[in-house]
């Protein structure tokens, strides 16, 4: 991963401008996730939509060139967590923008989830998961007496 500078003007700092050098170290730590051990867990991530509807969640997922069996989806404590892996195919590529490795994107979910009635549908590279809310989490409207 080649670094990137977030000042073009870096050449013409004054010598000893350590702020200037802490901030770009700071966004540089960012660009690399932080620690090895994100790193080793995350290497993209793919593009997500969340749409709340009177009965469900729907998360949808950009997973192009993924197959069905690559994709994990886990419910856990109203967390939701999709992640997978894409394999670099074989070969000598003199150039590459595709994104490559393991991913992981969770979320936390306001209201309770129906975990026994969760679907997933996955179809031209789009993940759609739905998550229908408890009944009791579900909004209704009260008559005032």
């Amino acid at each position: 991963m080649s670094m990137r500078s977030l000042s073009p003007w870096s050449a013409r700092r004054p010598v000893g401008s350590d702020i200037f050098n802490q901030f770009e170290e700071l966004f540089n730590q960012f660009d690399r996730g932080f620690t090895p051990a994100a790193r080793e867990t995350m290497d993209f991530s793919p593009s997500v939509d969340i749409e709340e509807k009177e009965n469900a969640y729907i998360v949808t997922t950009d997973l192009p060139g993924f197959k069905k069996e690559d994709i994990k989806i886990e419910m856990a404590d109203n967390v939701l967590t999709i992640s997978g892996e894409r394999i670099k195919e074989a070969g000598d590529k003199k150039y590459s923008e595709r994104s490559y490795g393991k991913f992981q994107r969770t979320f936390s979910l306001p209201v309770h989830v129906a975990a026994d009635k969760i679907e997933a549908a996955y179809k031209d590279g789009v993940l759609e998961v739905t998550l229908p809310k408890a009944e009791n989490a579900k909004s209704r409207s009260i008559k005032v007496q």
